[in-house]
Formats: C-alpha cells, sequence, structure tokens
C-alpha cells in the first residue's frame, strides 16, 4: 500500500513538473511570437510609407498562379483631365472615341487616368461609363476599356497624383519603352497646364510637372503635351532629364487635339519604331486630321513639333548668349528702339509673350544682335526640332518658343521666376519690368542689370479732321522711333435705344506722309463693314501675318451654351497696300485692289473665364452646320467706354453658303477713335469722334478737347 502510495505521489509530482515545463515553454513560444508579430507589423509600416506611390483604395493583388504580364514593346501613358473641355465641348472623349477605332495587340499597352471634369460624355458615345467623383484609371486592349484601378478624388493638377499614375502604369503594365501624354489646358511657360475642373480650378506649374516626373521615377522615351502653348524651351528644360524627345505645339491646340486613330494604330501596326519615327507620325497625322477634316482655320493655326532633349542644352547657351547681347542694347535707347523695331513681327501666340525662338534670332540680326550669336541660336533650334508642323497661318513658326513679356503683371513674373532656370532672361524681364526684380541667383550671373526708361518710347500724338471735314487724321511722333502697329475702331448709334453698339476695329488704313518727325495716318473708311447678310459684325484683330487678319466676330450658339459668348474666326485676305504698321509706306492701291476677301474659320470659345486661359474648344464650320447662330453686339452707354451689356441680333442658320461681305453701313450717327499698340506692347487710344454717315460719306465733326486732352496727348490703356 505504502508502495503504491509513493509511486502515485510520483506521478503527481511529475506532471506537476511537466506542466509547469509546458507553461513556461508555452509562454516563451507566445512572447516569441508576439515579438515576431510587431516586428513583421513595424516593417510593413515602414513598407508602407517608403512606398509613396500606393495611394489605391482599391487594390489588386495578383494571384500566386497568376503568370507575370509579357513585357510590350510600348506604354503610352494618358493622362486625362477633361475639365471643360470635356463637360462643354466633348473633347475627352472625342479622343476617347478615336482610341476605340484602333485594332489593339499585345504589344502596345494603353493606360489612362481619368478625372478633373464635372461631366463625361463618354457613356452616351462609346458606353464608357466614366465616374466624375473618382479617379480612375483604364486599360485599353483585346478587350476594349477595362476598369483596372479607382482612387478616391483628387486634383489632377498635382505632381503627386500624376507621379502615382506613372509608377503604377509602368509597375503593372512592363514595356521597353514609354509614352506619356498630358491632354488639357496649357497656358505656356508661366501659367503652366493641367487644370482641374472639380478643384478650384487649380492648375500645375512647369516646377510641379518636373517634380511628378522626377517622383514618378520612370524615364521617357517620348513626352508629349496635348495642352495648348507648352513647345517651349522652359518646358523643355523642365523635361529634359526626364525624357528623350518632346512633342508640344507652341500656339493654341484645336480641340481635337492629336490623331489618335492615325498614330496609335500606326504604333500597333510597328511595335518596334522608335520614338523619333513616333514623334513624326504624330505630328503629321495631326495635320493630315484637320486637312481631312476640312477644318481650315485650325489646319492654318495649327503647330506641332518633335523636339530632341538631348540637343537642347545649346538652345539654352545660344538663347542666353542673344539675350545677354539684347540687354546690352538697353543701354543705348536709340539701339533698343532699333532692336525693338525689328523684333515686333516675331511670330507669337496667344496672349503674344510666347515668341518663337528662330524668328526671333533671325530678325535680331536686324536690331544690332551680331552675326555670330544669331547663327548660333537659329541653328541649335534646328538641330533640336526634328519635327515641325506648321499652318500657313504661322509660316515663321520653327517648333520652340520661349516666353518673353515687355510689361508682364508682377504675379505672372513671379511664376514664371519658379520655373525659369536662365539667369540672362531673368534679367532681361528685370530690366523691363519698372516693378518687378529679377531673383538674386539670376543677379549674381548678370550682375548690374540696366533699367529701360519706357517714356523714351511713348507714342504720342494728336488727331484733327481734314479741311473738309471728310477725314479724321492722327499725326504720331515719339522721342525715339515710334514703331508699333494702329487700327480704327467704330461704333453705331442706336436712336432707340439710346446707346452705341461697338462694330470692332479695321486695320485698313491710308499713310498720307511723313514730315517734321510726324507721321500721318487717316482711317481707310469706306463705309462698308464685314457682315453676314445684313447682320453687321464686331470684330476685333487677333493677330496679322503679312495681309492676313485673323479677325473674331462675337456671336453665340444657343443649341451649345446659351450662357456664352464664342468667335466666330475669320480670315481676312487684305489686297497687297495694308496699312497698319507705324512708318509703312503709302498705300497706292486702286479702288478695284481694296477688295477685301473673307473665309469663315469655325468657332472657337475664346478664353476660359474661369482661368484665363486660351480655350481648345473650336469646332469647324461643318461641325455646325444646321445650328443657329446669333450675332452679338456690345453695348456702350453715352458715358462710359466700356462695355454694358450684349444686343443679340436674329439667329441664321449655319449652311454652306454662309459667307461675310463688306456691306454698306446704314446712314446714321457713328463714332470712330484710333488705337495703337507701340514697341512695348502697350496700347493707346485717341478720344472718340463723332462723324455722320449718309451713304455715300463721312462728316467728322469737331473733336471735343477735355482738360486731360490738353495736359497730355496721349493715353495709355
Amino acid at each position: 500500500m505504502k508502495r503504491l502510495s509513493k509511486i502515485l505521489c510520483l506521478i503527481f509530482a511529475l506532471c506537476i513538473i511537466s506542466s509547469i515545463t509546458l507553461f513556461f515553454a508555452y509562454a516563451y513560444n507566445g512572447n516569441k511570437e508576439t515579438a515576431q508579430t510587431e516586428e513583421t507589423k513595424a516593417e510593413a509600416v515602414t513598407s508602407e510609407k517608403s512606398e509613396v506611390r500606393k495611394t489605391s483604395t482599391k487594390e489588386k493583388t495578383a494571384s500566386p498562379s497568376e503568370p507575370a504580364k509579357a513585357q510590350a514593346e510600348w506604354d503610352v501613358m494618358l493622362y486625362l483631365c477633361g475639365t471643360d473641355l470635356e463637360s462643354e465641348g466633348e473633347m475627352a472623349t472625342n479622343n476617347l472615341e478615336m482610341i476605340k477605332n484602333t485594332i489593339p495587340n499585345s504589344s502596345v499597352n494603353v493606360l489612362i487616368q481619368t478625372g478633373g471634369t464635372k461631366e463625361w460624355k463618354a457613356k452616351e458615345r462609346i458606353g464608357l461609363d466614366i465616374a466624375t467623383d473618382k479617379l480612375q484609371r483604364w486599360s485599353y486592349g483585346e478587350d476594349g476599356f477595362v476598369l483596372e484601378d479607382e482612387l478616391e478624388n483628387a486634383s489632377m493638377s498635382k505632381y503627386t497624383t500624376l507621379s502615382d499614375f506613372i509608377s503604377w502604369s509602368a509597375e503593372n503594365f512592363p514595356a521597353k519603352k514609354h509614352l506619356l501624354i498630358i491632354w488639357d489646358h496649357g497656358g505656356g511657360s508661366s501659367a503652366g497646364l493641367i487644370v482641374d475642373e472639380l478643384h478650384d480650378h487649380s492648375i500645375m506649374s512647369l516646377e510641379g510637372l518636373e517634380r511628378g516626373l522626377k517622383d514618378a521615377g520612370v524615364h521617357f522615351d517620348l513626352f508629349m503635351t496635348d495642352a495648348c502653348l507648352m513647345a517651349s524651351l522652359e518646358t523643355a528644360q523642365a523635361i529634359k532629364p526626364y525624357a528623350d524627345y518632346f512633342i508640344a505645339s507652341e500656339e493654341v491646340l484645336p480641340g481635337y487635339g492629336s490623331n489618335y486613330a492615325e498614330w496609335l494604330q500606326s504604333l500597333y501596326d510597328e511595335p518596334e519604331c522608335d520614338a523619333p519615327r513616333l514623334g513624326a507620325n504624330i505630328c503629321n497625322a495631326t495635320q493630315i486630321m484637320y486637312a481631312e477634316m476640312a477644318d481650315d482655320g485650325s489646319l492654318k493655326g495649327l503647330t506641332f513639333s518633335t523636339i530632341d532633349l538631348s540637343k537642347i542644352g545649346p538652345v539654352v547657351e545660344a538663347f542666353e548668349a542673344y539675350m545677354k547681347e539684347v540687354i546690352e542694347l538697353i543701354q543705348d535707347p536709340a539701339a533698343f528702339g532699333q532692336y525693338l523695331n525689328a523684333v515686333s513681327k516675331t511670330d507669337r501666340y496667344s496672349d503674344r509673350d510666347m515668341w518663337d525662338l528662330y524668328d526671333l534670332a533671325r530678325r535680331g540680326r536686324n536690331g544690332g544682335i551680331s552675326k555670330e550669336t544669331v547663327l548660333k541660336l537659329e541653328n541649335a533650334v534646328d538641330d533640336a526640332v526634328m519635327t515641325c508642323v506648321r499652318g500657313s497661318y504661322h509660316p515663321y513658326s520653327h517648333g520652340l518658343s520661349a516666353f518673353i513679356t515687355y510689361n508682364g503683371k508682377t504675379e505672372k513674373l513671379d511664376r514664371f521666376a519658379r520655373t525659369c532656370k536662365n539667369p540672362w532672361q531673368m534679367a532681361f524681364l528685370d530690366a523691363v519690368s519698372l516693378k518687378w526684380d529679377a531673383p538674386e541667383w539670376a543677379c549674381e550671373v548678370a550682375g548690374e542689370i540696366p533699367q529701360l526708361k519706357p517714356e523714351l518710347y511713348t507714342v504720342k500724338f494728336e488727331t484733327e479732321n481734314s479741311e473738309d471735314n471728310s477725314q479724321h487724321l492722327i499725326h504720331i511722333y515719339s522721342g525715339i522711333e515710334s514703331g508699333g502697329s494702329i487700327c480704327y475702331e467704330i461704333q453705331s448709334f442706336d436712336e432707340n435705344f439710346q446707346e452705341w453698339h461697338a462694330l470692332g476695329q479695321s486695320e485698313d488704313l491710308k499713310f498720307l506722309g511723313y514730315s517734321d518727325n510726324t507721321l500721318t495716318y487717316t482711317a481707310d473708311f469706306t463705309g462698308k463693314w464685314p457682315a453676314i447678310g445684313d447682320k453687321f459684325l464686331h470684330v476685333i484683330t487677333k493677330d496679322i501675318q503679312g495681309n492676313t487678319v485673323l479677325m473674331q466676330a462675337s456671336v453665340r450658339l444657343p443649341e451649345f451654351n446659351p450662357n456664352k459668348i464664342m468667335k466666330l474666326r475669320i480670315l481676312a485676305e487684305y489686297p497687297e497696300g495694308l496699312t497698319n504698321d507705324i512708318n509703312d509706306e503709302p498705300d497706292t492701291a486702286t479702288e478695284d485692289e481694296h477688295i477685301v476677301r473673307y473665309q469663315l474659320a469655325g468657332i472657337w470659345d475664346g478664353y476660359d473665364s474661369s482661368t484665363g486661359l486660351s480655350d481648345r474648344n473650336t469646332f469647324s464650320m461643318t461641325d455646325i452646320l444646321g445650328a443657329q447662330m446669333e450675332i452679338c453686339t456690345p453695348v456702350y452707354s453715352n458715358f462710359l467706354k466700356n462695355i454694358g451689356d450684349m444686343r443679340y441680333q436674329d439667329p441664321v442658320a449655319i449652311d454652306l453658303s454662309l459667307d461675310v461681305q463688306d456691306t454698306v453701313l446704314p446712314k446714321g450717327k457713328y463714332r470712330m477713335r484710333y488705337s495703337i499698340s507701340d514697341m512695348l506692347d502697350r496700347t493707346y487710344t485717341t478720344e472718340f469722334v463723332n462723324f455722320t454717315w449718309d451713304g455715300n460719306k463721312a462728316v467728322f465733326e469737331a473733336p471735343v478737347e477735355t482738360e486731360e486732352e490738353t495736359d497730355s496727348k496721349f493715353y495709355l490703356r
């Protein structure tokens, strides 16, 4: 019994020891496992923080059995910020429809990010339901458009949104070569590009673009801006470290943008093609598209170029040498006046602060710039620009522009200073801007910067009637050489409403002579004005190239947008002898040779009021056949010079017979004034003078001289 009792006690003791051993072993392993779990979590958090590019709220995880994607020849990444171009004009949908019309294959990955607009039209047009409250990522291939990913809504103009899309595309759709396309508005080197309609119309600066490309960590064989005004030296410098070739437009790009159906299909058919060849295909296909659309206005105004970014360095060096010589001329007012006059007709774009570099160089030779410096810049641009498409309206465009302004606003110059990398360019802007100073880094290179004295280039003038009061004359003089351009403006008086209706401006003047350092002109007013039928147009001059004037008339298309004033584009071919340049030779054309020939060149939205940028929404006349168009006339009160209202004439149906003709104005009371732009892009206007028109001749009243006019014979607007 005792023995049994001892055995039981021994067994009990062993059980206790075993339990204690198991307890400590379990505790040890549990602590070890907990430690490992915490370590794993810490590693995960660290990893998550380091992988900033993972911002998607709908992550896709590949199955272990899912094979890795085969490497394609090309990735085409389309960053599609729809903005008002889509919500008001369906322009993004137009390009998506072009993509849908291609026959894809696995050699090319097409990736698209959509966002930035209040409304997408793609569902009605191509069956693609794109969300407005999310960023979405799509692929296009043999299965059509496939939604690959969705993200929380964010501004498309943020550089992080751009860099995340690029990284996602490259990681999930590998390829040997990469093409990135930025699709949206563009405003040139100072304003930037990409306007998000959903986020206070925020805009990405070139500085932001550069940072977005850097953070993405992808090198592009080809970079393209399907946007306005971005084919600039400053854009090229910003993207140079991250791309080999660059495609862009110097001018406002029409709303249809690039010909995606043509060049994308050619890439599917020839995926082994390199970036220069693809760039040439894109430029040429785009020109062909507008020709086939019979969109003459867009075709004539088109600029599109492919730029070799490895050749930008010599362009920068040559441009800096050019600007250094220009600054040296400022110290001699007469020499600088000669330079300003020589380059005044340089091919310029939109707001006229983007200048074609090659054209600036060649004209500078007659303005005191050395032959060696001119040739160096011309040759550098020629070497860098591989393909240059230009319509007949921009015969002097060579594919690469630069930002230059004489009287830019401080905010615009400050924005540009954050982007510009060229000290002598900054020094020039400092020299000609009285209220703005270049940043210190530019001054350290340029040294003491001479300051322009704008009063030396001020255009002064007097007006008077001819002896028989049949003409209103203007006499122009200035301390140095006047330069610049001149036009006249006409308004008619409406007896019913007791208000002035603006008819716009005309470039048709007569040069009467030069004596005692004074130039004398008169408006070549014949009593005729551009009209559609019996409806007179309010026309303004958009630009002049030779004897061709691009005019715009205010119209409204109620079916498209009843609340928006649009621009009817008109090409006016003047006969030889058109006088609008100060210092032009006298007009010797006969009466028959004064016939102006007009051509309707489509409808343009004008400027986006929310951003101040040029709008891309353009329509050819064939696009709007059958639509009703109302001709708009700005109204001025008898006491105010500023526009106060708009009158709308009875609508006319747009058909193929619609044309513009010079038509005799009705008898009545009118008033006229001259408008002058000087070499520094400043605009002056004379006082209005009233006259009567009896259907055959004009009789001008004596101008009413005000105190302002007595003290100073010029008015700066």
